[in-house]
């Protein structure tokens, strides 16, 4: 058996186990399965400092971060680099989307994914709607308030506790979603326009498995300490 033959054995054993693993498994699943699996993992060149025996970092270490010392390093792994390059892509986006949006006064992007959640939701709670967005509560009253100041949002008095408001887009709120889509569109272009139609599609599975599994613990979540998170999520 050739090289060629072996590999190609070696790939359908692969799929007898995905398939047998996976429910309604299929080929673009898989395809991404065996990609991620087989991944070599990236080299990183940078590093943190090794804490010392006394638990203090020494004042040096920054040196050894433009190359003027030799300090013991350890690389940083690689969910550390995921974490800190989609937290820098997230800027990137909001820095777009600033300027993209100032023409329509709007902060950023923020403003009028609250009205496409708000137009999904029907008529929530203001305490829904800022649950729903993934924000802390001030600041969440903050760019409500602020949309209802433009009259993109309206309060009425929730019918089952009069205590209590609810919230509807507007008309003008819908009309200046109709403004927003295409220039959220560039927003997009821009943020993501180097990478090829098959990265993106690659790209998608892949944080789309990321927000399914996060969708799914969040709730649990939101109250709990950090340790306690942590031990529910990490294996």
């Amino acid at each position: 058996m050739d090289r060629g033959e072996q590999q190609l054995v070696e790939l359908v054993n692969a799929w007898a186990r995905y398939s047998e693993a996976t429910p309604d498994a299929d080929v673009a699943g898989f395809c991404l399965h065996y990609l991620t699996e087989t991944a070599q993992p990236a080299t990183l060149n940078q590093h943190q400092p090794v804490a010392s025996a006394d638990g203090l970092y020494d004042e040096k270490w920054v040196e050894s971060l433009t190359g003027t010392a030799n300090r013991s390093l350890t690389e940083i792994r690689p969910s550390a680099r995921l974490a800190a390059l989609v937290g820098r892509l997230s800027k990137y986006a909001h820095f777009y989307s600033k300027k993209a949006m100032f023409p329509l006064n709007f902060k950023s992007i923020e403003e009028p994914v609250y009205l496409i959640v708000l137009a999904q939701m029907g008529t929530p709670k203001k305490s829904e709607l800022i649950y729903e967005m993934m924000v802390e509560f001030a600041s969440g009253i903050d760019v409500v308030n602020r949309l209802v100041g433009m009259g993109y949002i309206e309060e009425f008095p929730d019918e089952n506790d009069r205590r209590s408001k609810r919230l509807r887009i507007t008309e003008a709120g819908l009309t200046i979603l109709q403004q927003c889509f295409p220039v959220m569109n560039r927003v997009a272009d821009v943020a993501y326009s180097s990478l090829t139609e098959s990265e993106k599609a690659l790209l998608i599975q892949i944080l789309d498995k990321l927000d399914r599994y996060h969708a799914e613990h969040y709730r649990e979540s939101k109250n709990a300490g950090f340790d306690e998170v942590y031990d529910r999520m990490v294996p």
